[in-house]
Order: structure tokens, then sequence, then C-alpha cells
């Protein structure tokens, strides 16, 4: 039986306007003073269970090839792009650059990729795909495309197109956000603090038992 998603709580916050500065406000005012939602109801959490539910779907394939949902996006656009510097993959990918790095050498390990440094910049690394790689990249595609319309199926072109277009419209507010410190968090001398009294506290209901 299909699990309904859950229906947003009455604290959902209405479109908020644009203000002058477009986007950028619009973060600004949504996230001054925000009205409590439930996890469940809010954007975050929604794309990270799809996101999570996207990765499931995709290791149980990886599995024999001891990929993960990162290396086989890297195959991907490796697939589209014949190949990309190793900057280029951590900013199509919103990744570190370590984490690149050590998805790339697994890759290398299994000699799914070539990596040699650039004739016009000895600094620069470029990568391409081995024969096998281009294999197991088409495989990586072929699950990701069927996802992909799997997703889509009966929904209305024009549904589609909003979907998309909101996506789009969250994603430049995000990017816009990364630079931003949104929320001034306890620091971790005052958790410590915290943690210190309370272990007191513990020690005397033991010792009382």
């Amino acid at each position: 039986m299909a699990t309904r998603a859950p229906a947003p709580t009455k604290s959902v916050p209405a479109e908020l306007p644009a203000g002058a500065d477009g986007a950028e406000s619009t973060v600004a005012s949504a996230v001054a003073s925000p009205p409590e939602v439930a996890l469940a109801d809010r954007l975050t959490f929604l794309f990270h269970v799809a996101s999570a539910r996207v990765a499931t779907i995709g290791n149980r394939h990886f599995r024999e090839h001891d990929l993960n949902h990162f290396s086989a996006r890297i195959l991907v656009l490796l697939l589209e792009k014949k190949e990309l510097r190793t900057g280029e993959l951590g900013e199509l990918m919103v990744l570190p650059q370590s984490t690149i790095s050590s998805q790339l050498q697994g890759l290398h390990k299994k000699r799914l990729i070539r990596r040699r440094r650039s004739r016009q910049d000895n600094r620069t690394v470029l990568v391409t795909l081995t024969p096998a790689g281009l294999e197991l990249a088409r495989d990586c595609n072929e699950l990701s495309l069927r996802v992909h319309y799997a997703m889509l199926r009966d929904i209305p072109a024009r549904e589609q197109a909003v979907a998309f277009g909101f996506l789009r419209k969250i994603n430049d507010r995000l990017l816009a956000l990364e630079a931003q410190d949104l929320y001034p968090f306890h620091v971790p001398e005052q958790l410590q603090q915290l943690a210190s009294d309370e272990q007191p506290v513990r020690a005397k209901k033991r010792l009382s038992v």
C-alpha cells in the first residue's frame, strides 16, 4: 500500500512577496522570523527524503560495482562532457574538492577513469573515462533516465514545468544562502559546559538508586 505524503501543517507560511533585492531579499525575510513547521513538512527534509530514496534505488544497482550515487553521477557527467577538470566536477556536483578527490581515487583504482595533467597548466588534472568506465557510465545513465521518467510518469507537462521552475528558483536561493550566516549556534564551549553540569546530576541519581 502506497504511503501518502503528509499534509502540510497550518503553520506553513504563505508565499512571501519579493523585496527590492529580488530572491535574496525574499530569502532574508523568510528566515528573519520563521513560524514553526513540522520537520516532515519542510522543503529541506522533503529534499533529503527524496534524495535518500534515489540513493537507495541506485545503490541496489551499484553494489556489485562498489559505486555510490556520487561516483555514478561523476561517471555520467564524464559520459556527457567527455573530459572534465577536477574543479569542474566539484562545481557541477556541488561537493567539496576533498570529496571529489576521494571519489576519483576510487574510480581510478577500479580503472574506470584516466587522470592526466593539462598541457596548458600542470596544476590542472583532467579526467576521462576508460573503455570499462564508458560502459559502466552508460549503465548508470540508463538507470538515471529510467528513474527520471518513472518519477514524472502520469504528471501533466504543465505541472512538470511548474515543478522544474520551482526547483530552479529554490536552487538559486540556496546558492545565495551559501555565504550567509542564518542562525547563531551555541558555541562548543557552552555545550561542553552544559554536558559537564549534567554529569554530577547523573552520578547523584546512580548513587541514590
